[in-house]
């Protein structure tokens, strides 16, 4: 079970850089800004209890599953420390990919806002917590209004600020980070106390396949060659997007919580040779 303790306000973030910031690449949002905004605005009204800040719990390590090829790889080690114990928190397609293999999890993250992301909620239990962005679609939360379901905020909003503040007034807590679910959750995590992660299929990279389990959403995204340190890496925009957003999320916030990547994507590479993502043709 996933279990919070006492509540608290997030720490003071001050770091030193680790990890020096990567060339840019421009991605764009993938909805509306007048569909997130209303999206907000009717899920606010649900009444939902909010993502809240709690106390650092040292002793708990989470699990967190993510769609990258390598989740395929790694499964075995993932699966057999969630049978011994330790919390599982899956993402969008991660969650039916981790229930129809035996796991159970403690915890499900959405941030997309696309209406199409509901086909990610599949079978439903009621063990799990179901963490859900205010910008996702009504759907997601009517498909689960017989669970446990907690809402939380996009940090970086500020055109949707004053919906937040009239429903809560200050009292909420947008979750900082990337443009991506993974990034988020690290930080979502990171608010609810937990600070020690062990990671899965967090590629960032196209491994045969761009993700562990089908979603055609992808299938025909273009490829970029990337180099970390003499290896190379096929990465979609989206990819070396992320992979930049994780560079820099390290450089501020990287001091307070642990991170253990599984698998040999792009982003291990990256921990493990700092200072070294370049795009192909930036090294020939």
């Amino acid at each position: 079970m996933l279990q919070t303790q006492t509540r608290t306000h997030p720490p003071t973030v001050d770091v030193k850089p680790k990890l020096q910031p990567v060339p840019e690449i421009f991605c764009s949002i993938n909805q509306a800004p007048e569909t997130i905004r209303s999206n907000i605005e009717k899920n606010i009204q649900l009444g939902l209890p909010q993502v809240v800040p709690y106390e650092t719990q040292e002793d708990k390590v989470i699990a967190l599953a993510l769609g990258g090829a390598t989740l395929d790889t790694t499964f075995d080690d993932l699966k057999n420390k969630h049978d011994n114990g330790m919390p599982v928190v899956t993402v969008n397609g991660t969650y039916k990919y981790c229930m129809d293999r035996g796991i159970r999890p403690s915890a499900f993250i959405m941030l997309d806002s696309r209406e199409f992301n509901h086909r990610f909620i599949h079978k439903t239990h009621q063990d799990c917590k179901y963490l859900i962005c205010s910008q996702c679609d009504p759907y997601v939360f009517e498909k689960l209004k017989d669970n446990q379901v907690w809402i939380w905020h996009c940090a970086g909003q500020e055109d949707n600020e004053d919906l937040l503040k009239g429903q809560y007034n200050d009292d909420f807590y947008p979750v900082m980070g990337g443009s991506t679910v993974a990034l988020r959750a690290i930080h979502l995590l990171r608010l609810l106390g937990f600070n020690k992660f062990e990671v899965y299929g967090f590629d960032s990279c196209v491994i045969g396949h761009h993700h562990a389990y089908e979603q055609k959403e992808n299938d025909e995204e273009d490829v970029i060659d990337v180099i970390v340190a003499d290896k190379e890496f096929k990465c979609t925009a989206a990819n070396y997007h992320q992979a930049k957003e994780f560079v820099q999320m390290i450089i501020g916030t990287g001091e307070h919580y642990n991170l253990a990547i599984h698998g040999d994507g792009l982003i291990s590479h990256i921990i493990k040779n700092p200072d070294s993502l370049r795009k192909k043709e930036e090294v020939n």
